[in-house]
């Protein structure tokens, strides 16, 4: 039930930002439904164990990580930035099973799965607050404001 509801909030956020969202929104959007497209196949080709890391899983984070980092730069707004966020905190649980090799497959499963939800979320919400959808100029970072006031 609950990869039934997750899978109609990814296709209703890329979906809406796909069709209405700027030009960020869209390379986010797209990146994100790309990413989980891939997932999903690597999943069923190698199946869901978390014994391990798999290396290619590991990659294909990683990579989708630092797509949407690069989006984030090229289109500086609150949902690219907060997506790529959360991709790079999902990217650091593999780290999380490679460092500490004694982690339990579950434990390491929550931290993959807990990550996309929060990615959806934001690119949802960006449709009702189009503050996190707007282009982020210089003058709206606070480290800006204060090196304008000295």
């Amino acid at each position: 039930m609950r990869v039934a509801i997750y899978l109609v909030l990814l296709v209703l956020a890329t979906g809406t930002a796909l069709l209405f969202g700027t030009r960020g929104e869209k390379w986010v959007g797209t990146t994100v439904l790309a990413g989980n497209l891939l997932t999903m196949a690597l999943e069923h080709a190698i199946g869901e164990k978390f014994a391990s890391v798999f290396p290619l899983y590991l990659a294909l984070d990683a990579g989708l990580a630092i797509a949407l980092c690069v989006i984030a730069v090229r289109y500086p707004s609150w949902v690219a930035i907060c997506v790529a966020a959360f991709q790079v905190n999902g990217t650091l649980g593999h780290l999380v099973k490679l460092v500490a090799i004694d982690t339990i497959p579950f434990s390491y499963a929550f931290l993959l799965r807990v990550w996309a939800w929060p990615m959806v979320l934001a690119l949802l919400a960006a449709r009702f607050m189009p503050s996190m959808r707007s282009t982020l100029l210089a003058r709206d970072w606070p480290l800006y404001e204060r090196q304008a006031a000295r």
